[in-house]
């Protein structure tokens, strides 16, 4: 039997050359996509962010836990993935490359606007609107249960793990929230997403935070923009799977 798994620490990535398009398309600037998605970067900005998330992790993570290292340190295949895990400059040894981490894959109407998507695929417009969690893009993912999928399997791969680490993305960080809370379909839809941001820090633990006492499943989680904060974060805990465990909140 394995070790309990002790801290699961999901970052984003910092903001990236894409974030950027976006943020212009909503203010009316179309800006064109010159790269393919998974292959931009982040931007300065973002490289401080992630610097400032890892500035964090060492902080209120490893420093306060004691951790000498994690067991585990993974990255999705995005470009801007790989660039935000190395700003975190916590003096990793080795990253390594996980799919399951990978961005949502959108098919054929990655990085288009909503308007194109609707002009193009009118069905997958009304869909996407009707049922956003189980809508499938056009030669693309749904979110439940195809990325949902690929988190139960990274999950299954650190069986063992102690202490993990993980560079992935917003909807990715969505998706788990499913898995590792215990959250209904409901629950999931009702989850604001817009608070996902850049370098954003969620971490799930199974050592009491008021006792230190060791839960038998990651039962505590908290969620920290560190660009926004240097305070630890509050601590909840996940009442559905206290509820799944019989365990007493």
């Amino acid at each position: 039997m394995g070790e309990i798994l002790q801290h699961l620490v999901l970052v984003r990535h910092g903001e990236s050359e894409g974030d950027v398009r976006r943020s212009a398309w909503r203010r009316g600037n179309m800006v064109p996509a010159t790269k393919k998605p998974e292959q931009e970067e982040i931007t300065a900005r973002g490289a401080e962010q992630s610097h400032q998330a890892g500035l964090w992790i060492q902080k209120h993570i490893v420093q306060a836990c004691g951790l000498g290292a994690f067991d585990g340190c993974y990255v999705s295949s995005a470009l801007r993935s790989e660039q935000s895990a190395v700003a975190l400059d916590l003096s990793i040894a080795m990253w390594q490359g996980d799919n399951c981490l990978d961005e949502r894959n959108r098919g054929k109407i990655r990085g288009w606007l909503s308007m194109q998507h609707e002009q193009a695929y009118p069905d997958s417009f009304r869909q996407m609107k009707v049922d956003p969690l189980h809508w499938v893009p056009p030669g693309g993912e749904s979110l439940v249960p195809d990325v949902v999928s690929r988190v139960k399997q990274f999950i299954d791969n650190i069986e063992g793990a102690e202490a993990v680490l993980a560079v992935t993305h917003r909807d990715w960080m969505w998706a788990a929230q499913l898995v590792l809370e215990n959250l209904s379909e409901d629950d999931l839809l009702a989850v604001n997403t817009d608070e996902i941001h850049n370098a954003q820090v969620v971490e799930y633990t199974s050592i009491n935070p008021a006792t230190g006492e060791q839960a038998p499943v990651l039962l505590w989680k908290r969620s920290v923009d560190p660009t926004a904060t240097s305070d630890s974060g509050a601590w909840q805990i996940l009442p559905r799977v206290a509820e799944l465990n019989s365990l007493a909140a």
